[in-house]
């Protein structure tokens, strides 16, 4: 399953909702890869910034983290909100265990 770029706009109690929803369409042993932008990209201008800590405690009960690697987000070069190279963001594994 891929979600590139839902995760980041949903508050923390829809976010529990949607980590919900996913176990029961994704079987054990699935994988899903998320992008979602970092709480390492300074500013406010876009979505709102996620935390490691909060993608561990989102995904905690019934879920592994394989990993959580930096990763930009490439725009348009006329978006000069964001830093240079494009938004930081995080690439996150997470297996479905139960």
């Amino acid at each position: 399953m891929i979600d590139s770029g839902l995760f980041h706009v949903l508050s923390n109690e829809d976010g529990c909702r949607y980590v919900e929803g996913l176990a029961t369409v994704l079987k054990p042993g699935g994988l899903l890869f998320l992008m979602c932008f970092s709480d390492e990209e300074p500013g406010t201008q876009g979505p709102r910034r996620v935390s490691k800590q909060e993608l561990h405690e989102a995904f905690a009960e019934g879920w592994s983290i394989e990993s959580i690697k930096p990763y930009r987000v490439e725009i348009r070069p006329d978006f000069k909100e964001f830093s240079d190279g494009g938004p930081k963001a995080w690439f996150v594994v997470v297996r479905r265990v139960e």
